[in-house]
């Protein structure tokens, strides 16, 4: 675990309010968690909007202009830069992945933490 320092103008409440280290642990926690919301946001925006300019989602485009000659055609006609569409495409879903990943894992954990916390409370 690494330190933190805490200005000494919150530390006093802060001991006032209980467990100094759990209680920066809550807010640290609950910061992550909202900047991970804003780049999970952020990516459904981006894979949205090219899920409308071409109307499927990532995966379906990506095995039809490999598989499907007839649309890759289309596609290439319709748009000659599709490829560095597919390249910021495969970049958005892949972040967005990451991302719901990342809050899982801290959902997960602060869930188990709060199960911990009601053992030790009911012992």
């Amino acid at each position: 675990m690494a330190a933190l320092a805490v200005r000494e103008k919150y530390l006093a409440t802060l001991k006032s309010l209980g467990d100094v280290e759990q209680q920066v642990d809550t807010a640290v926690e609950e910061y992550v968690t909202r900047r991970i919301i804003e780049r999970i946001k952020l990516a459904r925006v981006r894979v949205s909007e090219y899920e409308a300019r071409y109307g499927m989602a990532y995966p379906a485009f990506a095995e039809r202009v490999q598989r499907d000659e007839q649309f890759y055609n289309l596609v290439n006609q319709q748009n000659p830069l599709w490829e560095q569409d597919a390249l910021g495409w495969r970049h958005w879903v892949e972040e967005l992945q990451h991302w719901n990943a990342k809050l899982n894992d801290t959902l997960n954990k602060s869930f188990d933490d709060f199960l911990n916390l009601i053992v030790e409370f009911d012992e």
